[in-house]
């Protein structure tokens, strides 16, 4: 497991008193809306975006768009602190960790990092202001951890809640092997540029039952190539079919174009994390149910750990099913449910399941039980 636990405080319904999430190799997150989830998902790749110029909080970047320091901080009161920060499993097993401590500077009109936490898994120290560091107790660690930190945040690959549908042509020949891109934008040419992982993609697609799969198609013309560059078509091929029908990526089902690069991204990942929300967007029930069985399969073949946001009591069934049928250990999923205190502040909590995949305290309030409140008389609200 690459990433042990999440640090957040201060960041929108979070409250300035850090808290500490610990994470599994499957890790799901779930919760109504706007209590915190999204908000706890972007920690990482936020200190991803601000890993250039790591002093200055970059809260608007190419992976999360958090607007700015005065509208995330929590309550909008500038002169709270925000905290963001992650422990990790180092190369000798123990934890390390690091959390960057931010405040408004209204100089500079920025979140600036005034304290940096670390911990090497012997001892826990900080560093104050920015380097250089001079004396400073914990300068010794935090130069000793920095190459480990960054070295973390390069293995996280994001992707948001709307991704893209690919374009009609695609660019190839443009380097970068292991990230499809927030929004998806880069699998088409990454499909393009090894044909080993389209063919991986196109066995998911047949394991999902998803009636599709994916054909890459390059321009026959070497006069087109000089004119018009080096590019590629992506094609769907509708196996329902036969002969199979070639179609356009732009005339099937929108919930085919959100799943392919969740598909690609879990199988081309290699002992990262990947961060996922909403999996299920567009998706029927019995194809929300199977995306879990894809996310096992990611972890089991130690291609990489999940940290998922869903609404989707679907695929969190599926997960109970497999540990209850012994595909998955307890200790290898863990379900996070946020809320929010009647003060308005957001909370995470974990919910133990046990070798039957069952939660130890049950569903949480009435959460999930829409089903029932539909088809049993005076169940629930009315």
């Amino acid at each position: 497991m690459l990433v042990t636990d999440l640090t957040i405080g201060g960041l929108r319904g979070y409250g300035p008193t850090p808290v500490q999430v610990d994470l599994a190799p499957i890790t799901l997150v779930f919760g109504a809306n706007s209590a915190g989830k999204s908000s706890l998902l972007s920690v990482l790749p936020m200190l991803q975006q601000t890993a250039a110029r790591p002093e200055v909080l970059n809260m608007s970047g190419d992976l999360v768009e958090g607007g700015t320091f005065r509208m995330a901080v929590h309550r909008h009161d500038e002169t709270l602190p925000m905290t963001l920060g992650f422990g990790w499993s180092a190369p000798d097993g123990t934890r390390h960790s690091g959390a960057g401590i931010f405040h408004w500077d209204p100089t500079r009109r920025a979140g600036i990092r005034t304290r940096m936490i670390v911990n090497n898994g012997v001892e826990e120290s900080h560093v104050d202001g920015m380097r250089p560091w001079g004396g400073q107790p914990g300068a010794e660690i935090a130069r000793q951890l920095g190459p480990e930190f960054y070295e973390v945040l390069s293995r996280i690959y994001f992707l948001g809640p709307m991704r893209a549908r690919a374009e009609r042509t695609t660019m190839v020949g443009q380097g970068g092997d292991d990230y499809v891109g927030p929004a998806g934008e880069d699998m088409a040419r990454m499909l393009f540029d090894d044909p080993r992982l389209l063919a991986a993609v196109n066995d998911w697609c047949t394991r999902l039952g998803l009636g599709y799969r994916v054909r890459m198609l390059a321009p026959a013309s070497q006069d087109i190539i000089i004119s018009a560059g080096d590019f590629s078509v992506l094609a769907l091929e509708d196996i329902r079919h036969e002969p199979p029908i070639l179609v356009s990526s732009r005339a099937v089902g929108y919930g085919v174009g959100q799943l392919l690069p969740v598909i690609t991204q879990c199988l081309v990942a290699q002992d990262g994390l990947i961060i996922v929300e909403q999996p299920e967007v567009h998706l029927h029930p019995r194809l929300q149910s199977q995306v879990a069985d894809l996310f096992i399969d990611t972890v089991k073949q130690h291609r990489a750990q999940l940290l998922v946001e869903t609404h989707s009591e679907h695929l969190v069934l599926r997960m109970l099913r497999r540990v209850r049928e012994g595909q998955l250990s307890p200790d290898e999923i863990s379900l996070l449910y946020v809320d929010m205190h009647e003060d308005g502040a957001a909370f995470v909590r974990k919910l133990d399941v046990d070798e039957h995949g069952d939660l130890v305290d049950g569903w949480p309030g009435d959460f999930f039980d829409e089903r029932l409140t539909e088809v049993l008389p005076g169940w629930g609200a009315p």
